[in-house]
């Protein structure tokens, strides 16, 4: 009966380790996994934050644009309109 017992402890024992092996190497691949997401995650968002200061200054030349051509724009048709008027008097 103790021989039974003991070599019924040492199975468990044996298969004790096995699953610790094993679910210890899946939880090893799945924190790499983790890491290398968590480095892919932020050099995304470096790359976002850079493309954001992209987009607004791009949406600040448009503007500035739009300002200086419309204001162009005024100038030349006054321009123009005052030369048609002095030819009509």
């Amino acid at each position: 009966m103790q021989i039974a017992e003991e070599e019924i402890e040492r199975t468990t024992q044996e298969a004790v380790k096995a699953a610790i092996l094993e679910t210890g190497g899946e939880l090893a691949y799945e924190k790499a996994r983790a890491d290398q997401m968590e480095a892919v995650k932020l050099v995304l968002e470096a790359e976002n934050k850079t493309l954001k200061a992209q987009m607004q200054k791009k949406q600040n030349q448009f503007f500035y644009g739009a300002l200086i051509g419309g204001a162009g724009g005024v100038i030349v048709t006054s321009l123009v309109f005052n030369l048609i008027m002095g030819f009509c008097k």
